[in-house]
């Protein structure tokens, strides 16, 4: 719970939220003056907004907003007489100010719509902004993040050239606030950054808003170190958010508004406990890394236990907690003292309420609240309608899931615990999949979504881009390029309203993103059964490591002593060991994180195993590790050589995915650059297995408009060509064709959303870093992984770093003879172990960069 974003909803509140008022018709007398009525009536409005600013009273002045609406009314009706669309228009967009101060926001909402019409037809671009604006406020409020989106952005483009720099700031800060609600932070500070350019022209009665909504971008930055290792970003964003803090405290002690002076106090206050937390975990840090601790080298130098609990809580931690609590019932109380409307708790509230009854003990009034948590917001996430923003939604409240799951691991509960992590996992990616029969049933379909992806994606990228600069010291330096990057930002998001009006008028399918329901713990069981597999299934936590063993007729959950810094010390070393042998020959493989990642990994489940394949479902920077390499010490052989290995994101991801088969009787199609040592020689060797159902290009050079054109007449794709991974965004690492315009050549991940893949085509791209990811906290897997099975792929086969030519031909000559009579996952077992055979090979880096998703 955050104690600063609580506050600052009630700051908002105070201003916005007022019990109903019943309006008298004693309040005026009539008048022929609409022009006189209507400033009287919005003077009575700033009156009252200019109180609750100084006081926080929002209930002894409450009959100013009742004669103000009696006022609009009147001079409403005689410009309605007197078809002034315009007077009439602005008169609307007061009255909606007054219902969405009184909480009425399904009423406001109706009333701006009306006042857009009346704009529109009085031909008034600035009331037209305003009303948009306040649209778009009112429709989040409702949860209807997607409208609120969409009228937001027009508020922006029509408020750009309104001639009103106060709507248009006040367009781009209602945009800021939506962009925060799905998740996307740099776009939000893009919005505000450019409303506080125009400072020096708007009134500072809007101005400290705007300053401490930036402060709160800067401090969620911030609070990402909660997971996150980026100390020094962290604590860069805790100096641009005190920055701003201060700049609104200074507006608010001119403007005489007590109240908000002290809350941006407060705001600072809760600052500066953020920073010591910060600081205090990069110290915890150092201190789990340089204790030695965890460098087992055997099975008994790693803690394994049934025991389940949230991790220690030392006395601050407590405190703090029971602080939270407090503040949140002193603040209904609040609200209850101003006579106005609490709603319900929100998810974060009963998270904190839930954590507080646990920490006393009550353990069934803690699952109670985080059950009522958990329903709202999977409410909350079904209203975004884009699977980028449902990603970025789940990032900050996996608490949510995790700690009530403990408490059901602990009472052996599997099944609810099951579900609970299952929910908080790669939910985007499941929906997404899930949607594929809803649309890109047509080639116009197929392009539409594909130039989709990539606009969202480059603008993204682009707003990241400005974000980091934005906030770094060199700031004043890169004013050029701040700059040019605002307005290519401007210019995709001008293509991509144009572009998103056109599916709308043809292809409205494409705007439909189902909501996945997770799978059920026995339905795992089940499909592991007919699969002939085990699953294990991994939760890396801050305190330790949750390891879930899977199967037919069995489950298993441990808890294993390893502290989130140290998966992320050990992970980082291993790969950096794996990916230093391409350039370095001498390079050494990391035998010791191998070994004990084996022990902390595999051996609490090891002698549980019966069979011979297992699925892992990996999580956090367990994501770039290769399982197949990690070596048992106890015989010195490497799992990749004992079992046959697959991944998937999810069990729900898992689920949505091809049964196993072997490829004897595919159709293949393969293509190789010409240009790469072996990759000719790779896919003719591989065409001759496929004797009259192959198509193998390999003297050549295809174009991105032939794949797109070829693959989906064949269920096994094989691409022989450079790729590359870009760990900025992973969208847009791309495969490399003949280099043509407009594309240079390039296939990027978003475009592959767009392929015409058969259903459950095994796709395998012999290439450098395809396999690549970035995977978030809820485990939301980004790069070539998500498009391909999205554009219908049930296998693929794909590459962790840049490979070796003669090693990854050998590889995959094995891999498609041995799938001929085999699995997949055990055809690429016995490559694996063929490759290794070699003395040239016996490195990791040439035998392990491959790995199967899928069954």
């Amino acid at each position: 719970m955050n104690v600063t974003c609580r506050t600052k909803t009630l700051a908002r509140w105070m201003l916005l939220c007022l019990m109903p008022i019943t309006v008298r018709a004693s309040f005026a007398q009539q008048s022929d003056d609409p022009q006189r009525l209507q400033q009287e009536g919005i003077a009575k409005i700033d009156r009252w907004v200019d109180y609750v600013r100084r006081t926080g009273d929002a209930k002894g002045t409450a009959s100013e907003l009742a004669a103000a609406q009696f006022k609009l009314k009147e001079s409403l009706d005689i410009f309605t007489q007197r078809r002034d669309a315009a007077g009439a228009a602005l008169s609307v967009i007061k009255i909606g100010h007054i219902q969405r101060m009184m909480n009425q926001f399904r009423q406001a909402a109706t009333i701006y719509q009306e006042a857009l019409k009346l704009a529109s037809r009085a031909n008034r671009a600035d009331y037209e902004t305003t009303a948009l604006s306040y649209l778009a406020y009112t429709e989040m409020q409702l949860g209807e993040v997607d409208a609120a989106e969409q009228h937001a952005r027009e508020a922006v483009r029509i408020g750009a050239g309104c001639g009103n720099k106060g709507f248009y700031f006040e367009a781009l800060d209602t945009e800021a606030e939506i962009e925060v609600k799905r998740g996307n932070l740099a776009g939000a500070s893009d919005a505000l950054d450019r409303a506080l350019a125009m400072s020096g022209d708007v009134d500072k009665k809007k101005l400290y808003i705007a300053y401490m909504d930036r402060a709160d971008v800067y401090e969620q930055v911030a609070r990402k170190c909660d997971s996150d290792r980026t100390f020094d970003v962290c604590l860069q964003s805790v100096e641009l958010a005190r920055a701003d803090y201060e700049k609104g405290l200074a507006i608010t002690q001119e403007l005489g508004y007590a109240y908000f002076t002290n809350m941006f106090r407060d705001f600072l206050k809760n600052l500066a406990v953020r920073k010591a937390m910060i600081l205090s975990k990069q110290k915890n840090d150092a201190t789990v890394v340089n204790a030695n601790l965890f460098h087992p080298r055997q099975p008994k130098d790693v803690l394994v236990t049934d025991y389940f609990g949230s991790g220690p809580m030392d006395a601050s931690a407590m405190a703090f907690v029971e602080s939270a609590f407090k503040e949140l019932r002193g603040w209904q109380a609040r609200m209850q003292q101003q006579g106005l409307t609490v709603l319900d708790l929100n998810p974060s509230d009963l998270c904190l309420e839930g954590q507080y009854e646990d920490m006393k003990g009550n353990t069934n009034a803690a699952l109670e609240a985080y059950a009522r948590a958990d329903n709202l917001l999977e409410k909350d996430r079904r209203r975004l309608g884009d699977e980028q923003a449902r990603g970025a939604f789940m990032e900050d409240k996996l608490s949510c899931y995790y700690r009530p799951a403990l408490i059901l691991l602990q009472a052996k509960r599997y099944p609810e615990a099951f579900a609970l992590f299952e929910r908080a996992r790669s939910r985007a990616m499941a929906d997404l999949l899930a949607s594929r029969p809803l649309s890109l049933g047509s080639r116009q379909e197929r392009v539409l979504y594909s130039q989709l992806r990539s606009l969202t994606v480059n603008i993204a990228a682009q707003q990241e881009k400005l974000f980091n600069l934005t906030g770094s010291q060199d700031r004043d330096q890169s004013a050029k390029r701040i700059i040019e990057l605002q307005r290519n930002i401007t210019s995709l998001q001008q293509q991509y309203g144009q572009l998103e009006a056109r599916i709308a008028r043809e292809a409205p399918k494409l705007n439909e993103l189902t909501s996945a329901q997770p799978v059920t713990l026995a339905s795992v069981q089940r499909a592991a059964a007919e699969g002939n597999y085990e699953v294990l299934y991994y939760v890396v936590m801050e305190h330790a490591l949750i390891l879930w063993r899977i199967s037919g007729d069995a489950v298993e959950v441990k808890d294993v002593f390893l502290p989130h810094v140290e998966v992320i010390k050990k992970a980082a070393a291993l790969r950096a060991s794996l990916v230093a042998r391409r350039d370095t020959p001498d390079a050494r493989f990391d035998e010791d994180a191998s070994r004990q990642l084996f022990l902390f990994l595999i051996q609490p489940m090891l002698a549980s195993l019966k069979g011979h394949h297992l699925v892992l479902v990996p999580h956090e920077e367990l994501n770039s590790i290769p399982f197949q390499a990690l070596q048992d010490p106890a015989t010195g052989k490497y799992l990749g050589e004992t079992f046959a290995i697959s991944y998937a994101p999810s069990a729900t991801v898992l689920s949505t995915l091809g049964k196993q088969s072997t490829l004897k009787n595919g159709l293949l199609l393969a293509v190789a650059d010409r240009n790469i040592h072996e990759a000719s020689g790779e896919v003719n060797a591989i065409g001759k297995l496929y004797p009259g159902r192959s198509k193998v290009v390999a003297e050549e050079v295809a174009s991105t408009a032939d794949i797109k054109s070829w693959v989906g007449d064949y269920n096994v794709v094989h691409l022989s060509v450079h790729g590359k991974f870009d760990s900025a965004d992973p969208l847009l690492s791309y495969l490399q064709f003949k280099d043509a315009p407009p594309d240079r050549g390039r296939l990027t991940a978003a475009e592959m959303f767009g392929l015409r893949l058969q259903k459950n085509a095994l796709v395998v791209l012999s290439a450098c870093e395809t396999g690549r990811v970035e995977a978030t906290h809820s485990n939301e897997v980004l790069g070539m992984v998500r498009s391909l099975l999205y554009a219908g792929a049930g296998r693929l086969v794909l590459s962790s770093w840049e490979v070796n030519a003669g090693s990854t031909r050998s590889w995959m000559e094995t891999f498609y003879q041995q799938a001929q009579n085999s699995s997949p996952a055990e055809a690429a077992r016995r490559a694996l172990v063929a490759v290794k055979a070699h003395p040239e090979y016996s490195h990791p880096f040439f035998w392990a960069p491959f790995v199967m998703t899928g069954q």
